[in-house]
C-alpha cells in the first residue's frame, strides 16, 4: 500500500471498505442475476398464458367482435394484431421457443403445432418502425395460426422496466461502509490509538527524550508490550546514567594521579625530558578533561524545547570569528526545530572546530529539503583517505595517531556530535568533495 494511508487506522479503515464493498458488488451481481433471469422467464410465462387465453376467447365470439376484442385485450407492453402472415418466419425457433410454442398448443388443446415464437434482439430489418415494441433490446413475438387461416400476432417487451438496482446498491454499500467506518472509529480509540502513543514514545526515546511510563490499555496483547517497552525504557536509563556515573567518576578520579604526575615532572633537573613529561601529562590531562565534560553533558537532564537551528548556527559563528576564524553562514532567516540546544550546538561546533582546525575555514550551510533538514559543513582541507572516514566516529580515533595538542584534538568530537545527532532521530556522515575538501552533513527530521 505505498499509495494508500500511510496510518494503521486509515489502513485498516481502506481494507474493511474494499472487503465490504467487494462483497456487496458480488452478493449484488448474483441476485441482479437471478432475479433478471427469472423475471424474463415470468415475462416469458405471462405472454405465453394472454396468447392462449385470447385464442380461447375468440373462438367464442362472433366473429365481427374480434377486431374489437383483440383491440381491448392489448396494453402498452402486449400488441396483438390479426395479420394475414406469420410474424415469425417458419423454421425461426429455437430449442426453448419451440417448448413454449407446444406449451401454447397444450393450451388450446390443439395437437396440430400451430403457434409459432421467436426471441429477437433488436428489429433492425427493413420493417421496423419506432412503434413496434420489438425495437427495445429483448422481445418476445408470437404467431398462432387461427382457425380460419389468419395468424394472430404478438409482440412483448421481455426486458421489464429496469428496477432501482443502483439506487438500492448504493444505499446498502454506503450503510456497510458507515457501519465499518463506525467500528474503525471505536478500534482506533482502542488499538490504533494506544499503537501511535507508542510509536510516539518509541521516536521520543530514540531521540533521548526523557518519557513517562506509558499507561497499559487497549487488548491484552497491546497491554503486555506497552509494559514491555516500559520496562525496557526503566532498564535502558538505569544502564545509561550507571555507564555514565562510572566514566565521569574513573575520569574524576584520574584528575589526581595525573596532577601528582605532573608535579613530580616539573622537578626533572633534563630541560628536554621534563619538557617532553609535561606534553605528555598535559595531553592526558585533556583527554580526561575532555571525557569528563562529555559525561557531564550527557548525564546533564536536558530538556527538549523549540529553537531556531538558524539563529543558534549564526551565534556559533559569531563566536568563532571573534576567535579570528574564518567561517560563514549560508541559512533561511529561521529554521525551526525541537530538540535539545545544549547538545546540539555542541555537536555542531565539533564539527565546525574540525573544518578550521583541519580545513583552514568551514561553510556552514542550513537547508529545509521535504521532511528533513540538512546542516552542511564544507571545509578545504587535505579530506580524509574513503577508507578510513567511517572509522572517525570511533572514540580516540584520529589520523595521525597522536595526541598533541598541536596537530589535533583528543578524537572524541566526532563521536560527541554522532551521539548527539542521532539522539536527535538524525545522523551525520563524512565526505570528500569533488572538488577538494571535506563535507560533513548532518540531517535531523522536522
Amino acid at each position: 500500500m505505498r499509495r494508500g494511508p500511510h496510518s494503521l487506522g486509515g489502513r485498516l479503515a481502506l481494507l474493511l471498505v474494499l472487503a465490504v464493498v467487494g462483497a456487496q458488488a458480488a452478493a449484488f451481481a448474483m441476485f441482479a442475476h437471478e432475479s433478471s433471469r427469472v423475471g424474463r422467464a415470468a415475462a416469458r410465462t405471462q405472454v405465453v398464458d394472454r396468447i392462449a387465453t385470447l385464442v380461447r376467447l375468440l373462438d367464442t365470439v362472433q366473429p365481427d367482435a374480434v377486431p374489437s376484442v383483440v383491440a381491448a385485450y392489448g396494453s402498452p407492453r402486449h400488441r396483438f394484431t390479426i395479420d394475414a402472415g406469420s410474424l415469425v418466419p417458419e423454421g425461426a425457433m429455437g430449442a426453448d421457443e419451440a417448448r413454449l410454442a407446444r406449451r401454447i398448443d397444450r393450451r388450446m388443446k390443439d395437437d396440430a403445432s400451430q403457434a409459432r415464437i421467436a426471441l429477437v434482439e433488436r428489429d433492425a430489418g427493413e420493417d421496423a418502425r419506432p412503434d413496434r415494441l420489438s425495437d427495445r433490446p429483448h422481445a418476445l413475438r408470437v404467431s398462432v395460426r387461427l382457425d380460419d387461416g389468419r395468424w394472430l400476432n404478438a409482440e412483448a417487451p421481455l426486458a421489464l422496466r429496469t428496477p432501482p438496482w443502483m439506487r438500492i446498491a448504493l444505499i446498502q454499500v454506503l450503510a456497510s461502509v458507515v457501519a465499518v467506518l463506525v467500528v474503525v472509529a471505536i478500534a482506533r480509540r482502542g488499538i490504533v490509538g494506544p499503537v501511535a502513543d507508542l510509536a510516539r514514545a518509541a521516536e521520543m526515546a530514540g531521540r533521548g527524550a526523557a518519557l513517562e511510563p506509558l499507561p497499559e490499555r487497549g487488548p491484552r496483547e497491546l497491554r503486555t508490550m506497552t509494559a514491555a517497552f516500559n520496562r525496557m525504557q526503566e532498564r535502558s536509563r538505569a544502564f545509561v546514567v550507571d555507564r555514565t556515573r562510572m566514566l565521569a567518576a574513573i575520569s574524576h578520579d584520574l584528575r589526581t594521579p595525573i596532577a601528582s604526575l605532573w608535579l613530580r615532572a616539573e622537578m626533572v633537573e633534563d630541560s628536554e625530558l621534563r619538557t617532553a613529561m609535561v606534553r605528555t601529562i598535559s595531553d592526558m590531562s585533556r583527554m580526561v578533561d575532555a571525557t569528563l565534560a562529555f559525561a557531564r553533558d550527557d548525564a546533564l537532564a536536558q530538556e527538549s524545547g523549540p529553537l531556531d537551528l538558524a539563529e543558534m548556527v549564526r551565534a556559533l559563528a559569531d563566536d568563532h570569528v571573534v576567535l579570528g576564524r574564518e567561517v560563514t553562514v549560508a541559512s533561511p532567516a529561521k529554521l525551526p526545530f525541537h530538540g535539545r540546544p545544549v547538545a546540539l550546538r555542541r555537536a555542531l561546533d565539533n564539527l565546525v572546530e574540525n573544518a578550521v582546525r583541519y580545513g583552514e575555514r568551514a561553510r556552514v550551510t542550513l537547508e529545509r529539503a521535504g521532511d528533513r533538514i540538512r546542516i552542511l559543513v564544507d571545509d578545504d582541507g587535505p579530506g580524509i583517505p574513503p577508507d578510513r572516514i567511517e572509522e572517525m566516529f570511533v572514540p580516540f580515533a584520529r589520523l595521525d595517531g597522536s595526541r598533541n595538542a598541536d596537530t589535533g584534538g583528543t578524537g572524541l568530537g566526532l563521536a560527541i556530535a554522532r551521539s548527539a545527532i542521532r539522539a536527535h532521530g538524525g545522523d551525520v556522515a563524512l565526505a570528500n568533495r569533488a572538488g577538494g575538501g571535506l563535507r560533513a552533513e548532518v540531517t535531523l527530521p522536522v
